[in-house]
């Protein structure tokens, strides 16, 4: 239970520095008139919509009933350098680079502010451990429902994740509507990233899953005799489906585009359970893993980001961490939005 406890504090604190760097903005939510005209201009070069139409329709509709100016998705950033793209595929490959590693030094980066998130994601993460054997034993075994539950979880694969940003990104491209595309760019961007952090801890933790060796979900149980590759710790269901419906939500952060984006994660993340593939602890760290990424490729990568937050989306950032080490207690406060 030691090593267990000490593993998850330093994997939380290297989450928790990941949300810090997140906050730094490389480029930004909203392109200014320079970066716009480059993307005009860019526009008519890759030919991402005719001169014809783009006069005409100065502002197109997009899949979810947002509203977004027409632009190329291989535009020049405010860097000089190309847009990752079907058409820059090298840059792509950059931008994972440097994600990777603005993620892993991160730690070097962590603020003294940044420990309000870590209690209580640790406490919640320490109290998953402690009840993870029998949440694992409460569930049982059924094999028709692990089936069916491991189908559900098909979608929420590494794969099926990357290949579903990937389907909103040429969808965007078919639409000529460079917000959609950038959704599927960017969500298959975190999918990569956040594949990239879960392998890692995996090898890492060497975890037992929930029906190998005694099921209490050992770390190294047979020493360095044994090293497995796809361990249990954390889920890479719950961090790639958690990873894309973050970039989702915060492309659209519309109610009606949160709630089944957030909802497919949650799906997966429990059909890992029901079919006795992970513990709950395996799923919430990989759901803070995934919803980090999306955050840093968010705040890293959006050019066509709405700046105007719908009303889950502001609720959601008003939740505020409370500690009180007087009384050893922690809690929560939420300021209500009015208006708007």
């Amino acid at each position: 239970m030691r090593v267990s406890c000490s593993l998850a504090g330093f994997l939380l604190f290297a989450f928790v520095a990941s949300h810090a760097q997140a906050q730094t903005l490389i480029l930004p939510l909203n392109p200014g008139p320079n970066l716009q005209q480059a993307q005009n201009a860019n526009l008519i070069h890759e030919n991402f919509a005719s001169g014809e139409n783009t006069a005409r329709n100065p502002t197109r509709s997009n899949a979810f009933g947002a509203t977004a100016a027409p632009a190329a998705p291989n535009a020049v950033a405010k860097d000089g350098n190309h847009i990752c793209g079907i058409t820059h595929l090298v840059r792509c490959i950059q931008e994972l680079g440097e994600d990777d590693k603005g993620i892993f030094t991160s730690p070097l980066r962590v603020k003294m502010k940044d420990t309000y998130w870590l209690a209580p994601l640790g406490t919640a993460t320490g109290l998953a451990f402690a009840y993870d054997a029998d949440a694992a034993q409460a569930v049982g075994v059924d094999a028709n429902r692990a089936n069916a539950a491991n189908k559900i979880a098909d979608f929420g694969s590494f794969y099926a994740t990357g290949a579903e940003g990937a389907g909103i990104y040429f969808l965007g491209l078919a639409q000529k509507n460079p917000n959609l595309a950038e959704t599927g760019r960017l969500g298959a961007e975190a999918v990569i990233d956040s594949g990239t952090v879960t392998l890692v801890t995996k090898l890492i933790s060497n975890r037992q899953r929930p029906r190998q060796g005694n099921g209490q979900g050992d770390f190294w149980a047979n020493g360095t005799s044994h090293w497995e590759w796809d361990s249990s710790f954390p889920s890479d269901h719950a961090t790639a489906s958690m990873a894309l419906a973050r970039v989702i939500a915060g492309e659209y952060p519309h109610w009606y585009v949160m709630l089944p984006a957030y909802g497919f994660a949650e799906s997966i993340s429990i059909s890992r359970l029901v079919a006795n593939q992970h513990f709950p602890s395996d799923v919430l760290v990989g759901q803070a893993i995934g919803f980090l990424m999306g955050s840093y490729v968010l705040n890293h990568r959006a050019l066509h980001r709405s700046g105007r937050q719908g009303l889950a989306a502001r609720l959601i950032d008003s939740i505020n961490p409370i500690t009180d080490p007087r009384t050893r207690t922690l809690g929560a406060s939420m300021e209500i939005p009015q208006g708007h």
